[in-house]
């Protein structure tokens, strides 16, 4: 009589088969969830809760770099998120303490379109955008907070602004998730140095921009009375077509005026009572020049009043395209480029006074 043998192979190819998925779903929670990620990042400064509402897509949060001192204010830190197997967007952001000069939101061409930013409304200084954002560290802090340098902290000394910033490198990041990692970063930076505030402990509110829209000639940015000067007009360049404002702020309005042609043209308006601000475009010597009268101070497309409700800043910001095509245009006259700059700026600050109770002025 012959002993039938027990058929093995079904039941090693059922065990085969759930280590496989066993393996596969180990894989895909490590690439695309933060099943025993780590809780916090950057050097203890920000906790794994602020980061995800940044970076809010599918995918698993990590931390690619960090530099500084964990017991210093200054850092520097990089996080992403990445997934595998289901195509999730890679987001990517570094954030940092960092020196800027003077009202460093309103006047360099890396922080652009603050018509298109979302404004705090909840006693800090800072904003957010699509491409990143900043918060502007109490005064106290701009003595005793730098940049770094690779290892080395940079203090930009007289006319120096402490912020902490952030730039998303790849991807979007979450608008008021950036708000609510950068404002924690910014008091854990405040804490460290010993110049925190109470505001810093407050949830950041946003007060976002309008939908861009078709600009009336005539009253540029919504503003009544403003106008561009013929001589900023290039037919065929660089013409008057759409702008984005942000008038929801209590503090701060700001609109990008985007104009039509190959030039790719954009202009930048802004007025802010913000405090910080204020007291950022007067720090250090600067270019500012005293008004007549005692109205105020200014300097090349920028000025601060002393208005009814407190001293205001004032700005405009031109794109490199605009400037080059504007020189190009007066044939490189430094003296024309300048007139034509100065009287869009005088245009700016008559249209604005009266609605900011601010002194008619006469730029220099």
């Amino acid at each position: 009589m012959t002993v039938p043998v027990p058929k093995k192979k079904p039941a090693l190819i059922a065990a085969a088969s759930l280590v496989v998925l066993a393996l596969f779903a180990s894989g895909y929670c490590w690439w695309n969830t933060d099943l025993l990620g780590a809780e916090s990042f950057c050097g203890g400064r920000l906790d794994r809760g602020d980061a995800q509402a940044a970076l809010d897509s599918a995918g698993r949060l990590s931390q690619v770099r960090v530099q500084g001192d964990a017991q210093h204010a200054e850092f520097a830190c990089t996080l992403q998120r990445t997934s595998r197997f289901i195509g999730g967007d890679e987001q990517r952001v570094t954030l940092g303490t960092a020196d800027e000069q003077g009202a460093f939101p309103f006047t360099t061409s890396v922080w652009k379109d603050p018509g298109s930013r979302s404004y705090f409304t909840s006693g800090v200084t800072g904003a957010v955008s699509p491409g990143g954002g900043y918060v502007v560290l109490p005064k106290a802090c701009w003595s005793k907070v730098g940049g770094l340098q690779g290892s080395q902290v940079v203090r930009a000394g007289d006319g120096g602004v402490a912020a902490v910033t952030a730039t998303v490198e790849k991807g979007s990041a979450d608008q008021p998730g950036l708000a609510r990692l950068l404002t924690r970063a910014a008091r854990q930076v405040a804490e460290k140095a010993g110049c925190a505030t109470p505001a810093l402990a407050a949830a950041p509110a946003l007060a976002a921009p309008s939908a861009a829209h078709t600009t009336d000639v005539r009253n540029v940015c919504g503003v009544p009375g403003l106008a561009l000067p013929k001589s900023v007009i290039l037919v065929g360049r660089a013409e008057p077509d759409t702008e984005q404002v942000n008038h929801g702020s209590p503090r701060t309005w700001a609109c990008d005026l985007h104009m039509a042609g190959p030039a790719k043209a954009s202009v930048s308006f802004a007025a802010t009572s913000d405090t910080s601000i204020v007291q950022a475009a007067t720090s250090g010597t600067g270019t500012m020049r005293n008004l007549p009268d005692h109205h105020g101070v200014a300097g090349p497309d920028q000025a601060v009043l002393h208005c009814g409700g407190g001293d205001t800043y004032f700005a405009a910001h031109w794109s490199s395209t605009y400037e080059g095509a504007l020189l190009d245009s007066v044939s490189h006259s430094a003296a024309a480029y300048t007139q034509a700059k100065n009287a869009t700026f005088q245009n700016f600050l008559d249209a604005t006074a009266d609605a900011h109770r601010c002194p008619r002025v006469t730029l220099p």
